[in-house]
């Protein structure tokens, strides 16, 4: 009877575990298919958010502007969310100029990449400049042969420092590169930003539809913001919004991206830094020793137990068998 009940109970802890094991395998498609991320935008302390300067190329994508947070929710991996900084805020401080957008908790001088692919929730702050001997650089949005395909903007940088620069979403046409970067120089001509643009075909393109559009402006997420002013330099789960920045990115199968590239230093010759692919790839990479290593605890643990319940349930075996012999020698 005790036999049995090892048996049975070895069953039950051995369908467990592998119920874990196999659950943690396949998570990575499971949740990838269902989750969806967010992305906030927080004013920060030199200036105010305006409605304004955030596009997705995505249908269900979502906009809701506060006061000092706005937020883009309801997006999927692979989505691309442009932001324009510039578009985006305005200072409050004439001392300041809008130079870009930073991840919460890092310096104004820590600006990056305004645009790129979602593959996890983030949390954006406008970063700012203290205006010194500023130069005018402009911004070209051109087809493949070099004519224009949208009216250029004219923007202002301190000289000497690194400008992030951000492509525009522009329906039916898809940018060779997300973001350049370049360094201001004095001479105004030399401060040029070309943006390449391709035609997206009708097999390519996927909708485009402007998540501006999609949502009204000062909603009850964008109330929420308001809340959140206070912590906007450093918001509460720092690199860990919604979903967890930090590490519960679980996506699905590699997205194509078109041959993008996430952002292009003209400093180095058009040399491509970081692909929106790589920086994907990298992050999918990430994860897989954090799977590798619960499947082994579940498979140490299914040893162990293995190992415990065999010597419980042995002992217990012998020491029925040997009593009624004792019985019977008279002992």
């Amino acid at each position: 009877m005790r036999l049995w009940k090892w048996k049975q109970g070895y069953k039950f802890v051995s369908f467990l575990l592998l119920s874990v094991f196999f659950l943690t395998a396949g998570q990575v498609t499971a949740r990838g298919a269902e989750y969806t991320y967010t992305v906030r935008l927080y004013a920060g302390n030199q200036g105010e958010l305006l409605k304004g300067g955030i596009k997705c190329d995505s249908k269900s994508a979502k906009v809701s502007y506060g006061k000092d947070c706005t937020v883009i929710s309801n997006l999927k991996y692979g989505d691309t969310v442009y932001i324009r900084p510039q578009e985006a805020a305005a200072v409050t401080d004439s001392r300041y100029y809008v130079k870009g957008v930073r991840r919460s908790g890092r310096d104004n001088s820590e600006a990056e990449a305004p645009v790129f692919g979602v593959a996890s929730d983030r949390d954006f702050v406008v970063a700012y400049g203290i205006s010194g001997d500023v130069a005018a650089y402009q911004v070209n949005y051109l087809d493949l042969d070099g004519n224009p395909i949208m009216e250029s903007d004219t923007y202002y940088g301190n000289i000497g420092e690194r400008q992030y620069v951000s492509s525009r979403y522009i329906e039916g046409y898809q940018p060779e590169a997300l973001n350049l970067v370049k360094t201001i120089s004095a001479n105004e001509s030399e401060n040029v930003f070309d943006f390449r643009y391709a035609p997206v075909t009708a097999q390519t393109q996927d909708g485009g539809d402007d998540a501006e559009a999609a949502e009204g402006a000062d909603t009850e997420d964008g109330d929420e913001g308001d809340a959140e002013d206070e912590n906007a330099d450093n918001p509460e789960g720092e690199d860990a919004p919604v979903g967890g920045d930090a590490g519960v990115d679980i996506p699905d199968n590699e997205v194509p991206l078109g041959g993008q590239e996430g952002l292009v230093d003209l400093d180095d010759g058009e040399v491509p830094l970081v692909g929106v692919g790589a920086e994907k790839s990298q992050m999918r990479m990430g994860f897989i020793p954090i799977y590798l290593g619960i499947d082994m605890a579940a498979l140490i643990a299914f040893v162990l137990s293995a190992i415990y319940l065999k010597r419980k349930y042995s002992k217990k075996t012998v020491k029925f068998v040997n009593k009624p012999k004792d019985k019977i020698s008279g002992r």
